[in-house]
This record gives C-alpha cells, structure tokens and sequence, in this order.
C-alpha cells in the first residue's frame, strides 16, 4: 500500500518458505491471512477511529484512500457500508485494550465487490497520531496544532505541495530519535535532514523510496507541516513547559527554552538552556513576551485537561511548544514521562524544587 510492490516467484512451496523464513520474517512473530485469489483491481483505505474517554463512543475521525490515484470520491461513496463495520472493529478492540482510544482499520475493496479488513493498528496514548486526536477534538486548540497526517507516499507528496518543509517523526519515539526534516530545495530537489546528516534526492521517487527504507518500512510515522520557529544565533529553538495536577486543577510549574545545537533542526539535543523572557528579547522582531507567555499558559493547561481527559493516569506532562516568527504558538507535543533533568541547576535549580514538591505532594495524595 505504501510503496511499489516486488513481486517474487519461487518453484515450490518449500523454496517460497525457505525465502520468507531468511528475508522476510526475521526478528519477528507474522500471521497468515487469506487475500482475494487473483484480484483484477485492489483500492487501499484508512481509517482512523478516536474515543475522546474510555466511556465515550468510537467515531471515525478521518477516512481516505491510500491509492496514488486520487479516488477520494470512492471512499465517500462506499463510506456508509463501511462506517458500522469499522466502528464495530473498533468497539471490539477497545473492550480488549481499555486503555487505546484510537485506532486505525485498514481495508481492501476487491474490484467493486468486496471490502476486506486487512488490519488494525492499535494507537495507545504515547503515540503522537492517539494524541493529536485528542487535543483535535477540542475545538478551540486546533489553531495551535500543526497540520499533521499518516505518512503515506500519498500524504507525504501533498504536504510538499502545502508546505516548503515538512517534518516526519515516528509515532511513538522518544528524546528525538527518528525525526527527519525535508525540504524542497531552490532546484526542485529534495533534502532530508537528520540529526546532523543531511542528503539530496532528485525527484519524489527517489525520496519515498528513501523514506521508506529508512523510516516508514521499520515503524508507523506521522508527517507534519514545519513550524519556522524562533531562533537564537540562527539555531531553532522551542520551550519546554512542564505541568502538574494539583488537587483537581492542572498548573504550569517549570518552563524553559531550548536551544538547538549546531546543524540541528530540533532541540532535543540543546547547544544552550535560557529563560523564556531572554530568548524573545533576543528577536529582532519584536515579540510580546506577555502575551506569549499567557498563551503558552492558557494552551498547555487547556491542552493538559483535554489528554488527562482522554487518558486519564496523568499527573505530569512536558509539552514542547514552538514559538513562530510571528509569535504565534504552537503545541508541538506533550510527553506523559518528561525528562527534568534540564531543570536541575537551572535559575538556581528553583524551578526543578517546585516541579519535585509537586511530584512528591501528588504521591503523597496516592
């Protein structure tokens, strides 16, 4: 579904298992499914089903059709003999996993005939694709989130013909590992860019193929438009906010910028630490500081009760919100188990004492 298809053919069974066992089902544990005997035309949909709380009922949030060839409409004309039985798929999955509240039903419609459910995936709450959804659902917090999608080839190719660059990143990851930028360059061509690394590709073939062996074949990953944030001696940089329940009521208890190291577009690996206030006096353009700091507030507490909400078990979450050029805000993504290590012997190691009583006085309440 997502890239070309090889085709391989082998004289026996035994030789076409002796090539599955060595090349292809390596390291894990693969099922066995029936598939349409000869298939004359095979279309590819997604759907994504969301549940905004654990009593709450399963609502197809997104439907679309991973064929290269646009037939959207296809999707909407068969979508109300497909709605009950992906809901139904999903309700089934969720009484078994109480704790995912998204997921995704892939199926296969054979010719004009059949629809096949060829696969669920199963999105619990650190993935970055389960929480965009939630924060989705409230309305008033979809201006603060970047657009965001699957990564398909389809998916991908539209968000470069949206946006100049986009950044892909694993659904569920950590500390930074796995997000590549990618860029259309001033000759058409396309970079890619990882951690310090960066490589050129001549045209869209190229680039997914590259994506794919790399990034998309090993894991499931989100792709995003590029927020061009502020910068501090011309290296990107976002703020860490962290906030804290307390007696029934979200705060923001620590907040700090991180500075990108050199050559790197993400802050994960910081050249420098500084306080909010600092980093916007260093703009060229004036940036209200006032006004960003009381919308990074509002958005992180708001954003804060709309994930406890959906996932309940939260008593810390660190957002990385971005702050554009513009100064505009951005809620990049919340992280359910925060490093605060950046916080020690940071402005006199207070802000790491005020998120620790918190943590402490929580475990307290326990």
């Amino acid at each position: 579904m997502a890239t070309s298809i090889e085709v391989f053919r082998f004289s026996s069974n035994e030789e076409a298992y002796d090539f599955l066992i060595k090349q292809i089902c390596t390291g894990k544990y693969y099922i066995v499914q029936a598939f349409p005997t000869n298939p004359s035309i095979l279309h590819y949909y997604r759907f994504t089903l969301h549940r905004k709380s654990p009593k709450a009922t399963w609502k197809i949030v997104q439907s679309a059709s991973l064929d290269e060839n646009n037939v959207s409409r296809s999707v909407q004309h068969h979508v109300w003999k497909l709605n009950s039985s992906v809901i139904s798929a999903a309700k089934k999955l969720g009484t078994a996993f109480p704790d995912c509240h998204t997921i995704v039903v892939e199926v296969v419609k054979v010719g004009s005939g059949n629809f096949w459910i060829t696969d669920t995936i199963l999105h619990e709450r650190n993935s970055k694709w389960s929480q965009y959804h939630s924060l989705h659902q409230k309305r008033s917090l979809r201006p603060f989130l970047p657009a965001t999608d699957l990564c398909t080839k389809k998916t991908l190719l539209a968000f470069l013909n949206t946006y100049p660059e986009v950044i892909i990143k694993p659904c569920v990851g950590q500390q930074g590992r796995g997000i590549v930028k990618i860029s259309i360059t001033g000759d058409l061509t396309f970079e890619v860019h990882e951690k310090q690394n960066r490589k050129v590709l001549d045209d869209f073939e190229q680039l997914f193929s590259y994506v794919w062996n790399h990034y998309l074949s090993k894991k499931d990953y989100i792709v995003q438009q590029r927020i061009f944030l502020i910068e501090i001696d011309e290296k990107p940089c976002d703020v860490r906010v962290i906030t804290q329940i307390d007696e029934g009521s979200w705060i923001m208890t620590g907040q700090v910028v991180k500075v990108a190291a050199k050559d790197y577009f993400v802050s994960n690996r910081a050249s420098k630490l500084l306080t909010f206030e600092n980093a916007l006096s260093a703009q060229a353009n004036e940036i209200s500081f006032e006004r960003c700091a009381k919308w990074i507030e509002k958005v992180c507490k708001k954003s804060s009760k709309r994930l406890f909400k959906n996932n309940g078990k939260l008593s810390i979450i660190g957002f990385d919100i971005g702050v554009d050029k513009d100064g505009m805000v951005w809620v990049i993504e919340g992280n359910y188990a925060p490093s605060l290590s950046m916080f020690y012997m940071f402005d006199n190691n207070e802000i790491h004492k005020q998120i620790s009583y918190y943590i402490k006085k929580h475990k307290k309440g326990d």
